[in-house]
């Protein structure tokens, strides 16, 4: 495939490529100033609307998903707004925004606004090796677990009511989004690797998008934890059967996990319980006040 030579640069220690800013100084690639001023004042002109033309909202759909290539938490609030597009075939004909639409393109204004255009850019350590590394598991019936060095927790069905009647893939996701918040202090600013043994969570947290609701509600709370601490979850496959820890603590099997946990700590960290109401209540939309207690979680020092 040709490229526009316009478009190419080099060699430097920042140079723009396809319209990324790669600076292999600070290690870091993002949306070059001109391009988020250009994004900002697009999502201001936005901000209010109610319906637009089908090719409008595929320009802005086009622009966001330019961002989510410095942006990794953006791409969990833009698969609304790709399914509101999809469902529409006509250029001319007129799209009625929803609530769901209204609240991403929302999320990139205020996202773009608290943190002045540095939200932008992201570590080009992601593609390095992993500074921490956890396991986590879900099993149908009693519920979820996942370990971190000596760190550990459980949570039961009967404890977050909201997923007992989840399918088992945003069951398996619930516990890693669960462990970015109760230890992103000691993950502050790192890429930690999450081992799975659900290949469709692997995917879903790679490509940072899926077509199931409850799962998205998960990698939108995800996507918060990551932009806002900051921090970097990446996913790796495990066979079960290599997964022993994460399995026996999602099936309440305390002694054959603390026997493979040497040196854990005897107690399971507590989760606090309006924060697995939020991360279970895959209705609520993040403009909610509900929210506010996912923000203020996040803000919370271990």
């Amino acid at each position: 495939m040709p490229l526009d030579e316009a478009k190419e640069e080099g060699p430097s220690e920042v140079l723009t490529f396809l319209g990324i800013e790669i600076d292999t100084v600070n290690m870091e690639v993002r949306l070059p100033q001109a391009k988020v001023n250009e994004l900002m004042g697009t999502l201001e002109r936005w901000r209010g609307m109610k319906s637009c033309r089908r090719r409008d909202l595929e320009s802005i759909v086009g622009s966001l998903n330019h961002a989510c290539k410095a942006v990794r938490p953006g791409r969990a609030f833009k698969r609304r707004l790709q399914d509101l597009l999809t469902s529409v075939k006509r250029d001319n004909r007129r799209v009625r925004l929803n609530a769901e639409a209204r609240a991403d393109l929302e999320w990139w204004w205020q996202f773009g606004l608290q943190w002045n255009g540095t939200a932008f850019m992201t570590s080009l350590e992601v593609a390095g090796e992993p500074q921490a590394t956890m396991v986590s598991d879900a099993s149908g019936r009693w519920g979820c677990g996942a370990s971190w060095q000596k760190k550990w927790f459980q949570l039961s069905w009967k404890e977050a009511k909201g997923a007992a009647d989840w399918s088992i893939m945003p069951k398996e996701l619930l516990p890693i989004v669960v462990a970015a918040l109760l230890w992103k202090e000691h993950w502050r600013g790192k890429v930690v690797r999450v081992r799975c043994d659900n290949m469709a969570v692997v995917l879903t947290i790679k490509s940072g998008s899926c077509k199931e609701k409850a799962a998205m509600h998960l990698m939108r709370c995800l996507a918060f934890v990551e932009a806002t601490v900051p921090m970097t979850v990446v996913a790796d496959h495990i066979r079960g059967v290599d997964n022993t820890i994460a399995d026996a603590l999602s099936r309440d099997k305390l002694d054959v996990a603390r026997s493979l946990m040497q040196g854990a700590e005897e107690e399971t960290e507590r989760v606090p319980e309006e924060l697995v109401g939020l991360l279970t209540r895959e209705d609520r939309s993040w403009t909610e006040r509900e929210w506010g207690k996912l923000r203020r979680f996040c803000s919370i020092k271990a």
